[in-house]
Protein backbone atom coordinates (compact mmCIF):
# COMPACT_ATOMS: atom_id res chain seq x y z
CA UNK A 1 0.00 0.00 0.00
CA UNK A 2 1.13 3.55 -0.71
CA UNK A 3 -0.12 6.99 0.29
CA UNK A 4 -0.29 9.74 -2.32
CA UNK A 5 -0.79 12.60 0.21
CA UNK A 6 1.29 11.67 3.29
CA UNK A 7 1.38 15.31 4.44
CA UNK A 8 -1.92 14.73 6.24
CA UNK A 9 -0.29 12.31 8.67
CA UNK A 10 0.55 15.21 11.03
CA UNK A 11 -3.12 15.18 12.03
CA UNK A 12 -2.49 11.87 13.79
CA UNK A 13 -0.49 13.77 16.41
CA UNK A 14 -3.78 15.20 17.74
CA UNK A 15 -5.27 11.75 18.38
CA UNK A 16 -3.42 11.06 21.72
CA UNK A 17 -4.54 14.45 23.12
CA UNK A 18 -8.17 13.72 22.12
CA UNK A 19 -7.95 10.31 23.81
CA UNK A 20 -6.59 11.91 27.00
CA UNK A 21 -9.35 14.54 26.99
CA UNK A 22 -11.96 11.84 26.45
CA UNK A 23 -10.51 9.81 29.33
CA UNK A 24 -10.54 12.85 31.63
CA UNK A 25 -14.15 13.46 30.72
CA UNK A 26 -15.09 9.86 31.52
CA UNK A 27 -13.21 10.03 34.82
CA UNK A 28 -15.09 13.19 35.79
CA UNK A 29 -18.35 11.55 34.74
CA UNK A 30 -17.64 8.57 37.00
CA UNK A 31 -16.91 10.86 39.94
CA UNK A 32 -20.24 12.65 39.49
CA UNK A 33 -22.06 9.31 39.35
CA UNK A 34 -20.32 8.13 42.50
CA UNK A 35 -21.87 10.98 44.46
CA UNK A 36 -25.31 9.41 44.01
CA UNK A 37 -24.20 6.33 45.94
CA UNK A 38 -26.16 3.26 44.85
CA UNK A 39 -27.13 3.92 41.22
CA UNK A 40 -29.52 0.95 41.21
CA UNK A 41 -32.02 3.11 43.06
CA UNK A 42 -32.30 5.35 39.97
CA UNK A 43 -33.45 2.52 37.63
CA UNK A 44 -37.09 3.42 38.40
CA UNK A 45 -36.74 6.95 37.02
CA UNK A 46 -33.85 6.70 34.54
CA UNK A 47 -31.96 4.12 32.50
CA UNK A 48 -28.35 3.85 33.59
CA UNK A 49 -25.92 2.81 30.86
CA UNK A 50 -23.23 0.20 31.41
CA UNK A 51 -19.88 1.50 32.59
CA UNK A 52 -17.94 0.56 29.45
CA UNK A 53 -20.22 2.52 27.10
CA UNK A 54 -18.13 5.67 27.30
CA UNK A 55 -14.88 3.85 26.52
CA UNK A 56 -16.52 2.00 23.63
CA UNK A 57 -17.84 5.27 22.15
CA UNK A 58 -14.41 6.81 22.60
CA UNK A 59 -12.83 3.90 20.71
CA UNK A 60 -15.33 4.39 17.87
CA UNK A 61 -14.65 8.13 17.63
CA UNK A 62 -10.90 7.52 17.73
CA UNK A 63 -11.19 4.90 14.98
CA UNK A 64 -13.29 7.36 12.97
CA UNK A 65 -10.61 10.06 13.23
CA UNK A 66 -7.84 7.61 12.31
CA UNK A 67 -9.80 6.36 9.27
CA UNK A 68 -10.51 9.94 8.12
CA UNK A 69 -6.84 10.91 8.35
CA UNK A 70 -5.81 7.80 6.43
CA UNK A 71 -8.49 8.53 3.83
CA UNK A 72 -7.18 12.07 3.39
CA UNK A 73 -3.71 10.63 2.81
CA UNK A 74 -5.14 8.96 -0.36
CA UNK A 75 -4.17 5.29 0.16
CA UNK A 76 -3.69 3.07 -2.88
CA UNK A 77 -3.09 -0.64 -3.23
CA UNK A 78 -0.20 -1.39 -5.57
CA UNK A 79 -0.02 -4.76 -7.31
CA UNK A 80 1.94 -6.13 -10.24
CA UNK A 81 0.26 -7.24 -13.44
CA UNK A 82 2.20 -9.42 -15.85
CA UNK A 83 1.61 -8.38 -19.45
CA UNK A 84 2.84 -10.58 -22.30
CA UNK A 85 5.27 -8.82 -24.63
CA UNK A 86 4.60 -9.87 -28.26
CA UNK A 87 7.52 -10.77 -30.49
CA UNK A 88 8.31 -7.93 -32.93
CA UNK A 89 7.24 -8.85 -36.46
CA UNK A 90 8.76 -7.97 -39.81
CA UNK A 91 6.11 -8.35 -42.50
CA UNK A 92 6.56 -7.95 -46.26
CA UNK A 93 3.50 -7.61 -48.50
CA UNK A 94 3.81 -9.11 -51.97
CA UNK A 95 1.19 -7.36 -54.08
CA UNK A 96 0.25 -8.63 -57.52
CA UNK A 97 -0.16 -5.75 -60.01
CA UNK A 98 -0.60 -7.78 -63.18
CA UNK A 99 -3.51 -6.81 -65.52
CA UNK A 100 -5.84 -9.46 -64.05
CA UNK A 101 -5.65 -7.63 -60.68
CA UNK A 102 -7.38 -4.67 -62.35
CA UNK A 103 -10.39 -6.86 -63.14
CA UNK A 104 -13.60 -5.49 -61.64
CA UNK A 105 -15.34 -8.52 -60.21
CA UNK A 106 -14.59 -6.97 -56.80
CA UNK A 107 -15.29 -3.45 -55.61
CA UNK A 108 -13.56 -1.34 -56.85
CA UNK A 109 -11.24 -3.99 -58.32
CA UNK A 110 -9.10 -6.90 -57.20
CA UNK A 111 -6.19 -4.53 -56.70
CA UNK A 112 -8.38 -2.11 -54.73
CA UNK A 113 -9.54 -4.92 -52.46
CA UNK A 114 -5.93 -6.02 -51.88
CA UNK A 115 -4.99 -2.46 -50.95
CA UNK A 116 -7.83 -2.32 -48.43
CA UNK A 117 -6.54 -5.51 -46.79
CA UNK A 118 -3.06 -3.99 -46.48
CA UNK A 119 -4.58 -0.86 -44.94
CA UNK A 120 -6.29 -3.01 -42.31
CA UNK A 121 -2.92 -4.55 -41.46
CA UNK A 122 -1.44 -1.08 -41.05
CA UNK A 123 -4.25 0.04 -38.74
CA UNK A 124 -3.65 -2.93 -36.40
CA UNK A 125 0.14 -2.75 -36.49
CA UNK A 126 2.06 -2.93 -33.19
CA UNK A 127 4.52 -0.10 -32.62
CA UNK A 128 7.56 -2.41 -32.75
CA UNK A 129 6.50 -4.07 -36.02
CA UNK A 130 7.94 -3.16 -39.42
CA UNK A 131 6.32 -3.52 -42.84
CA UNK A 132 7.69 -3.67 -46.36
CA UNK A 133 6.11 -3.77 -49.83
CA UNK A 134 7.03 -5.73 -52.96
CA UNK A 135 4.94 -5.45 -56.14
CA UNK A 136 5.17 -7.86 -59.03
CA UNK A 137 3.91 -8.66 -62.50
CA UNK A 138 6.39 -10.38 -64.83
CA UNK A 139 9.13 -8.82 -62.72
CA UNK A 140 9.18 -7.70 -59.10
CA UNK A 141 10.15 -4.40 -57.50
CA UNK A 142 10.78 -3.51 -53.86
CA UNK A 143 8.79 -0.32 -53.29
CA UNK A 144 9.36 -0.12 -49.55
CA UNK A 145 11.98 -1.80 -47.39
CA UNK A 146 11.16 -2.60 -43.78
CA UNK A 147 9.91 0.48 -41.94
CA UNK A 148 8.19 1.07 -38.62
CA UNK A 149 6.15 3.86 -40.28
CA UNK A 150 4.27 2.01 -43.04
CA UNK A 151 2.06 4.99 -43.85
CA UNK A 152 4.51 5.62 -46.70
CA UNK A 153 3.21 2.42 -48.31
CA UNK A 154 -0.13 4.12 -48.86
CA UNK A 155 1.55 6.69 -51.09
CA UNK A 156 2.45 3.95 -53.56
CA UNK A 157 -1.22 2.98 -53.84
CA UNK A 158 -1.97 6.34 -55.45
CA UNK A 159 0.68 5.59 -58.07
CA UNK A 160 -0.62 2.06 -58.71
CA UNK A 161 -4.22 3.23 -58.99
CA UNK A 162 -3.28 5.71 -61.71
CA UNK A 163 -1.72 3.12 -64.02
CA UNK A 164 -3.41 3.18 -67.42
CA UNK A 165 -1.53 0.25 -68.99
CA UNK A 166 -0.48 -2.45 -66.48
CA UNK A 167 2.36 -4.69 -67.64
CA UNK A 168 1.54 -8.27 -68.59
CA UNK A 169 2.64 -11.35 -66.66
CA UNK A 170 2.58 -12.68 -63.10
CA UNK A 171 5.74 -14.07 -61.49
CA UNK A 172 5.26 -15.17 -57.88
CA UNK A 173 8.77 -16.63 -57.80
CA UNK A 174 10.24 -13.20 -58.48
CA UNK A 175 8.10 -11.74 -55.68
CA UNK A 176 9.41 -14.30 -53.18
CA UNK A 177 12.99 -13.61 -54.27
CA UNK A 178 12.57 -9.87 -53.75
CA UNK A 179 10.91 -10.40 -50.37
CA UNK A 180 13.84 -12.56 -49.23
CA UNK A 181 16.20 -9.84 -50.41
CA UNK A 182 14.37 -7.36 -48.16
CA UNK A 183 15.11 -9.60 -45.16
CA UNK A 184 18.72 -10.17 -46.26
CA UNK A 185 19.43 -6.45 -46.57
CA UNK A 186 17.93 -5.83 -43.15
CA UNK A 187 20.13 -8.56 -41.69
CA UNK A 188 23.20 -6.88 -43.18
CA UNK A 189 22.25 -3.55 -41.62
CA UNK A 190 21.04 -5.03 -38.31
CA UNK A 191 22.85 -8.34 -37.64
CA UNK A 192 20.95 -10.68 -35.36
CA UNK A 193 17.47 -9.45 -36.25
CA UNK A 194 16.58 -12.85 -37.69
CA UNK A 195 16.79 -14.36 -34.20
CA UNK A 196 15.10 -11.48 -32.38
CA UNK A 197 12.21 -10.78 -34.74
CA UNK A 198 9.47 -12.84 -36.36
CA UNK A 199 9.38 -12.73 -40.17
CA UNK A 200 6.20 -13.13 -42.18
CA UNK A 201 5.29 -12.83 -45.87
CA UNK A 202 1.80 -11.92 -47.08
CA UNK A 203 0.93 -12.66 -50.70
CA UNK A 204 -2.07 -10.89 -52.27
CA UNK A 205 -2.94 -12.16 -55.72
CA UNK A 206 -5.67 -13.73 -57.84
CA UNK A 207 -3.52 -16.85 -58.15
CA UNK A 208 -2.21 -16.54 -61.72
CA UNK A 209 1.47 -17.50 -62.03
CA UNK A 210 2.56 -17.94 -65.64
CA UNK A 211 6.34 -17.59 -65.17
CA UNK A 212 7.05 -21.04 -63.71
CA UNK A 213 9.82 -19.76 -61.42
CA UNK A 214 8.15 -20.50 -58.09
CA UNK A 215 9.74 -23.78 -56.99
CA UNK A 216 13.25 -22.62 -56.06
CA UNK A 217 12.41 -19.47 -54.05
CA UNK A 218 9.53 -21.30 -52.35
CA UNK A 219 11.95 -24.02 -51.23
CA UNK A 220 14.28 -21.34 -49.84
CA UNK A 221 11.42 -19.67 -47.97
CA UNK A 222 10.37 -22.98 -46.44
CA UNK A 223 14.00 -23.74 -45.52
CA UNK A 224 14.23 -20.46 -43.60
CA UNK A 225 10.94 -21.32 -41.84
CA UNK A 226 9.27 -18.11 -43.04
CA UNK A 227 5.50 -18.43 -43.26
CA UNK A 228 3.73 -17.12 -46.36
CA UNK A 229 0.09 -16.24 -45.70
CA UNK A 230 -1.91 -15.89 -48.90
CA UNK A 231 -5.05 -13.87 -49.65
CA UNK A 232 -6.89 -14.83 -52.81
CA UNK A 233 -8.62 -12.12 -54.83
CA UNK A 234 -11.21 -12.51 -57.56
CA UNK A 235 -14.40 -14.48 -57.99
CA UNK A 236 -15.17 -17.90 -59.42
CA UNK A 237 -17.26 -16.27 -62.17
CA UNK A 238 -14.30 -14.14 -63.17
CA UNK A 239 -14.09 -10.89 -65.10
CA UNK A 240 -12.53 -9.47 -68.26
CA UNK A 241 -8.87 -8.42 -67.99
CA UNK A 242 -8.24 -4.75 -68.83
CA UNK A 243 -4.95 -3.74 -70.48
CA UNK A 244 -5.72 -0.12 -71.37
CA UNK A 245 -7.69 2.18 -69.08
CA UNK A 246 -8.45 5.87 -68.91
CA UNK A 247 -8.00 7.41 -65.46
CA UNK A 248 -6.52 4.39 -63.74
CA UNK A 249 -8.23 1.71 -61.70
CA UNK A 250 -11.41 3.76 -61.23
CA UNK A 251 -11.56 4.99 -64.80
CA UNK A 252 -13.06 3.67 -68.00
CA UNK A 253 -11.66 0.49 -69.56
CA UNK A 254 -10.67 1.12 -73.16
CA UNK A 255 -9.25 -2.26 -74.10
CA UNK A 256 -9.41 -5.81 -72.74
CA UNK A 257 -7.11 -8.79 -73.37
CA UNK A 258 -8.56 -10.81 -76.22
CA UNK A 259 -7.83 -14.15 -77.84
CA UNK A 260 -6.74 -14.51 -81.45
CA UNK A 261 -10.33 -14.98 -82.59
CA UNK A 262 -11.34 -11.77 -80.86
CA UNK A 263 -13.14 -13.03 -77.72
CA UNK A 264 -12.25 -11.46 -74.42
CA UNK A 265 -10.17 -13.41 -71.89
CA UNK A 266 -11.91 -14.05 -68.58
CA UNK A 267 -9.71 -14.23 -65.47
CA UNK A 268 -11.00 -16.35 -62.57
CA UNK A 269 -9.53 -16.78 -59.12
CA UNK A 270 -7.02 -19.62 -58.92
CA UNK A 271 -6.73 -20.97 -55.39
CA UNK A 272 -4.52 -24.00 -55.99
CA UNK A 273 -1.19 -22.20 -56.23
CA UNK A 274 -2.01 -19.87 -53.36
CA UNK A 275 -3.05 -22.77 -51.10
CA UNK A 276 0.08 -24.71 -52.01
CA UNK A 277 2.36 -21.80 -51.11
CA UNK A 278 0.65 -21.35 -47.73
CA UNK A 279 0.69 -25.07 -46.90
CA UNK A 280 4.34 -25.50 -47.89
CA UNK A 281 5.38 -22.81 -45.42
CA UNK A 282 3.06 -23.76 -42.54
CA UNK A 283 0.70 -20.83 -43.08
CA UNK A 284 -2.91 -20.53 -44.29
CA UNK A 285 -4.91 -19.33 -47.28
CA UNK A 286 -7.78 -16.84 -46.93
CA UNK A 287 -10.40 -15.60 -49.37
CA UNK A 288 -9.99 -11.87 -49.95
CA UNK A 289 -13.66 -11.16 -50.67
CA UNK A 290 -14.78 -12.78 -47.40
CA UNK A 291 -14.54 -10.11 -44.71
CA UNK A 292 -14.70 -12.67 -41.88
CA UNK A 293 -11.84 -14.68 -43.39
CA UNK A 294 -9.76 -11.55 -43.94
CA UNK A 295 -10.23 -10.51 -40.30
CA UNK A 296 -9.42 -14.06 -39.17
CA UNK A 297 -6.22 -13.97 -41.19
CA UNK A 298 -5.16 -10.59 -39.81
CA UNK A 299 -5.86 -11.74 -36.24
CA UNK A 300 -3.85 -14.92 -36.75
CA UNK A 301 -0.88 -13.05 -38.19
CA UNK A 302 -0.83 -10.10 -35.79
CA UNK A 303 -2.39 -11.51 -32.60
CA UNK A 304 -3.13 -15.18 -31.99
CA UNK A 305 -0.28 -16.57 -34.07
CA UNK A 306 2.31 -14.18 -32.67
CA UNK A 307 4.67 -15.83 -30.13
CA UNK A 308 5.36 -14.16 -26.78
CA UNK A 309 8.86 -12.74 -26.36
CA UNK A 310 8.52 -12.36 -22.57
CA UNK A 311 6.47 -10.74 -19.85
CA UNK A 312 6.50 -7.20 -18.51
CA UNK A 313 5.46 -6.39 -14.95
CA UNK A 314 3.27 -3.29 -14.86
CA UNK A 315 2.16 -1.64 -11.58
CA UNK A 316 -1.60 -1.56 -11.08
CA UNK A 317 -2.90 0.96 -8.52
CA UNK A 318 -6.30 0.76 -6.88
CA UNK A 319 -7.67 3.66 -4.82
CA UNK A 320 -8.69 2.75 -1.26
CA UNK A 321 -9.64 6.14 0.24
CA UNK A 322 -13.35 5.42 -0.25
CA UNK A 323 -13.17 2.41 2.09
CA UNK A 324 -11.39 4.39 4.82
CA UNK A 325 -13.85 7.28 4.61
CA UNK A 326 -16.79 4.85 4.65
CA UNK A 327 -15.39 3.15 7.76
CA UNK A 328 -14.95 6.56 9.41
CA UNK A 329 -18.57 7.46 8.67
CA UNK A 330 -19.89 4.16 10.03
CA UNK A 331 -17.84 4.45 13.26
CA UNK A 332 -19.05 8.05 13.70
CA UNK A 333 -22.73 7.17 13.22
CA UNK A 334 -22.56 4.15 15.55
CA UNK A 335 -20.76 6.23 18.19
CA UNK A 336 -23.39 8.96 18.04
CA UNK A 337 -26.45 6.69 18.31
CA UNK A 338 -24.94 4.15 20.71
Amino acid sequence: MEFVEPRYFWLLAAVPFLVILWGVGLWHHQRVRARFGNLDNLDVVSRISWSGRGWFRGALFTASILAMVLGLAYPRMVSRELRPVPTPTDLVFMLDISPSMYARDMDPSRLGQAEEIIQRFILLKESQDRYGLVVFNWNSVVLSYLTSDPQSILLYFDYLNQQDEPELGSNMGAALTSALRVFDIDEQVNPGNAEKRRRILVLLSDGDDNAGELAEPLTEVAKREIKVYTFGLGSSNGAYVPVVMSGGVHGEVIKYITRSEGSRVISRSEDRTMRNIAERTGARFFRGENNAQVQQGIDEILVSGRPVAGYQANPVRRDLYFYFLSAAFICLVVGIFL
